[in-house]
């Protein structure tokens, strides 16, 4: 149960190092549910952003870095127009930037992370269905019957575990209460990060996901089949230079922390932020992420100033 913790970071329970239990203290502290969803998260930053003088532009995809001189001097838009800038800070997978995926320019800003140090992707289904059996919490994880074996299958065999550990997220039962009629499910097992390798990794595990649940005394009204599923090659298209690796690098080792790039990239005017970068990945981390980069902008600003 307490190794679980491990995965938050997309790590191995059997390969992380202990200092990830601190994890487990913090929950006892507490855990918070944003009103609104996560997605009110990232509604408030627009809002504060905003009121600061800051423009947001949707759906404009960018396709190249500008790098003149050593430093960053701009994006180039998918389109062809081109936005001069003093200072670029770069939240998408760092591994992007060095794969050249943002243009040769910007590559040496950042080290690539080799596939087998990647974190663990995972295979997803988003469903609303009628539950009944199991009393659903918020979070719940029906565990495997050989913990072991699944993390090495996928970091070892890079495959997805025959028999997995099934975690299931109940996101309307915040409250306690329990929904009278269908709810969202978020349904997850962990897959390797190999969705770059084009074939879609775990696209037939929704009826061993089914018997294990079932197993466990959860019955999902239409099962899984009318759900929508994502898995490693789904999240590397959302996220390119991944693989589908969910957490940045892997924390496999006693300093493999370390090795997250910091806010500072190599590329003078070039920023990162985002899980791939220092101090991780979910959206707490996220978002010190972004707060360390915009300290170290300002401070290498004033100093020029």
């Amino acid at each position: 149960l307490f190794g679980r913790y491990a995965t938050y970071v997309g790590s191995s329970p059997f390969l992380a190092p202990a200092t990830l239990m601190l994890i487990a203290h913090v929950e006892q502290e507490g855990v918070w549910i944003p009103q609104g969803g996560m997605r009110a998260v990232a509604g408030a930053v627009r809002a504060l952003a905003e009121g600061a003088g800051a423009n947001f532009r949707m759906d404009a995809h960018v396709s190249e870095i500008l790098v003149a001189s050593g430093r960053a001097r701009g994006v180039v838009l998918a389109d062809g127009e081109q936005i001069a800038a003093d200072a670029v800070v770069f939240n998408g997978d760092a591994g992007a930037l060095a794969e050249g995926l943002l243009g040769a320019g910007a590559r040496r800003a950042a080290r690539a992370v080799p596939r087998a140090k990647r974190s663990l992707s995972a295979v997803t289904w988003c469903a609303a269905a009628r539950t009944q059996g199991f009393q659903l919490s918020y979070h719940n994880v029906f565990f495997g019957d050989d913990y072991a074996a699944e993390f090495k299958s996928v970091f070892r065999e890079r495959t997805v575990c025959a028999a997995p550990t099934v975690y299931v997220c109940a996101q309307d039962r915040a409250s306690g209460a329990v929904p009278d009629g269908q709810e969202r499910l978020l349904v997850l097992i962990n897959a390797p990060a190999d969705g770059d390798l084009g074939e879609e990794a775990g696209s037939a595990m929704a009826p061993r996901v089914m018997e294990m649940l079932y197993r466990c005394g959860l019955e999902i009204e239409g099962g899984l089949g009318p759900a929508t599923m994502t898995g490693p090659a789904g999240f590397n298209a959302l996220f390119p230079g991944t693989g589908g690796a969910l957490y940045g690098q892997a924390n496999h080792s006693s300093m493999a922390s370390f090795a997250r790039p910091g806010a500072a990239s190599r590329i003078g005017g070039l920023y990162l932020a985002g899980g791939s970068a220092h101090p991780g990945a979910g959206v707490p981390m996220a978002t010190l992420s972004g707060r360390l980069a915009a300290a170290r902008l300002l401070e290498d600003f004033s100093r020029k100033a």
